[in-house]
């Protein structure tokens, strides 16, 4: 039997589900100079040598990089602002934004002198030669943040330092709005999830119209206007996926039906997903030699709780937001970790017998990882929403317990009767209370159902007004029910369930506890 999903268990609940990417960012590399055997060529056909690289030449590309960037912002009309260790650059810019709004345009010009990794000169201790090196260092960065016609806000990261790799951020959820708003699509965002949209299949209809390509274009016209070294390497430059997030979202109606049921959803998950599940999520075999471990974090924050999977590079997580979205989302920083069927072409041997021209041409399509450009973003979406709706099965195995806890604490709180008067619930760790429930259980009482007299035998030291007393009690309670025109009880299904219940976490958990 097919396990029926929290979407179809809480449909008359909920609103509906919407699935897209959240944050995504793109690292852009310049192949000409991306790596240290490549600028090594660039300086032997400029005749530089690595000494002047190191004194003059690297500090040219700087300055060059830096006042293109300043200049551009005297354009713009815009102060760059430098950030200080300990502010968050997203506080900053939805403070301008608060003020400015977000219509179309540059909405400012950070700076951070931040780490990067660069270029040093040091010698090859084998050959004893002078050669390029990897080497961890810092330079001033620029952000810039804007707000595209298509894609939203979005910021452009631009190193000073060679090889200059640029990073670019944006989120999902606002190109999802932009096209959600043109077409018609009445939708409200709060806290970076929709919580309300007029037609949630039109709404994720709408996915099959994001374009890499246009995206690239994008990303090529933002590099040929802020990078100034562009106009050297720009043929060079490769969009690569550096991080991707995916989030599906099912939204509830309001905000009292979630918050009970997803408590218990994330403190069950916690306890009973295993490293096995974790690598089936993720569409993964689990391996005795693999690297990365498995592991799974509970968090409970101001903001509220988040429970995380982690296998390597990737992760899935669960969190509640705006009080009325579930959100499932799977986060990767290596595509490649995915598979998917394409056409894989061999690689070209520089040996004895190596293929001849054209000969990559030939491939065939296999299971194969995925390529970290930026085309493959319509093949991460779809693996990273497998992996959502696979913990989305798991997690819809449990049964809801809310109903249960609700009538539990219908019983123990206290009541008021018809005449209004104060009536204590059951305590199951109270010795009189424990004595009328083993009363109430006995055999003999289960066909003609209960009197007072005929309780009276198995509650020694029990007077008769303190039996009708904790009769009028448990009816009140509705454990008990009376037989009409008699002075007869028998328990209600709910107070046969939790007699037994409650004598058994007594006799059979919590003395032998004590025992121990």
């Amino acid at each position: 039997m097919k396990t029926q999903t929290l979407v179809n268990r809480y449909a008359q609940d909920i609103k509906g589900v919407i699935e897209c990417f959240d944050r995504v960012v793109l690292f852009g590399s310049y192949k000409a100079i991306g790596w240290t055997g490549a600028m090594e060529q660039h300086l032997r056909g400029r005749g530089i040598s690595f000494m002047e690289f190191n004194k003059s030449y690297a500090n040219e590309l700087r300055l060059k990089v830096a006042d293109h960037v300043r200049t551009l912002a005297r354009a713009e009309g815009i102060a760059i602002r430098q950030v200080n260790y300990g502010e968050r650059k997203e506080a900053i810019v939805e403070e301008i934004l608060a003020a400015r709004g977000r219509r179309e345009g540059v909405v400012c010009l950070l700076g951070a002198m931040e780490r990067c990794r660069c270029f040093k000169v040091g010698k090859n201790q084998k050959s004893g030669f002078l050669q390029l090196q990897w080497s961890p260092g810092k330079c001033q960065h620029f952000y810039v943040y804007f707000v595209d016609a298509e894609f939203g806000l979005c910021h452009l990261r631009i190193p000073t330092w060679a090889p200059f790799r640029l990073q670019f951020c944006c989120n999902g959820h606002d190109w999802l709005e932009r096209q959600m708003r043109a077409a018609g699509i009445r939708c409200k965002k709060v806290d970076n999830c929709f919580t309300d949209v007029s037609d949630f299949a039109a709404a994720q209809a709408l996915l099959k119209k994001f374009a890499p390509l246009r995206l690239q274009q994008m990303l090529d016209r933002l590099a040929a206007r802020w990078v100034a070294v562009h106009g050297n390497f720009g043929p060079s430059l490769h969009w690569s996926v550096y991080q991707a997030e995916w989030s599906s979202d099912i939204v509830f109606k309001n905000d009292r039906v979630l918050p009970a049921r997803y408590r218990e959803i994330v403190r069950t998950a916690a306890i009973e997903v295993g490293c096995a599940d974790i690598y089936r999520f993720l569409g993964k075999k689990p391996r005795a030699n693999s690297q990365a471990e498995p592991s799974s974090r509970l968090q409970t924050l101001v903001q509220g709780t988040r429970l995380k999977h982690t296998l390597g590079a990737t992760s899935l997580k669960m969190y509640d937001k705006a009080g009325c979205v579930l959100r499932m989302e799977c986060t990767t920083s290596d595509v490649s970790t995915f598979k998917h069927r394409r056409k894989v072409e061999p690689r070209r041997s520089a040996g004895p017998g190596a293929s001849q021209p054209g000969a990559g041409s030939c491939g065939e399509k296999k299971w194969a990882p995925m390529r970290k450009t930026c085309y493959s973003l319509g093949a991460v979406a779809e693996a990273m929403s497998a992996c959502n709706r696979r913990y989305l099965a798991y997690i819809s195995q449990w049964r809801d317990r809310t109903q249960e806890r609700h009538a539990l604490g219908e019983v123990t709180a206290s009541r008021r009767d018809k005449k209004n008067r104060s009536v204590r619930g059951v305590n199951f760790f109270r010795a009189d209370d424990l004595q009328f429930l083993r009363a109430l259980q006995r055999g003999e009482h289960q066909i003609p159902g209960v009197r007072n007299r005929t309780l009276q035998p198995h509650l020694p030291g029990w007077k008769p007004s303190r039996i009708g007393r904790t009769l009028r009690r448990f009816r009140v309670l509705k454990l008990i029910k009376p037989v009409t025109g008699t002075r007869k009880y028998y328990p209600t299904a709910r107070g046969e369930s939790l007699i037994i219940a409650g004598l058994q976490l007594t006799e059979r958990i919590i003395l032998p506890a004590f025992a121990a």
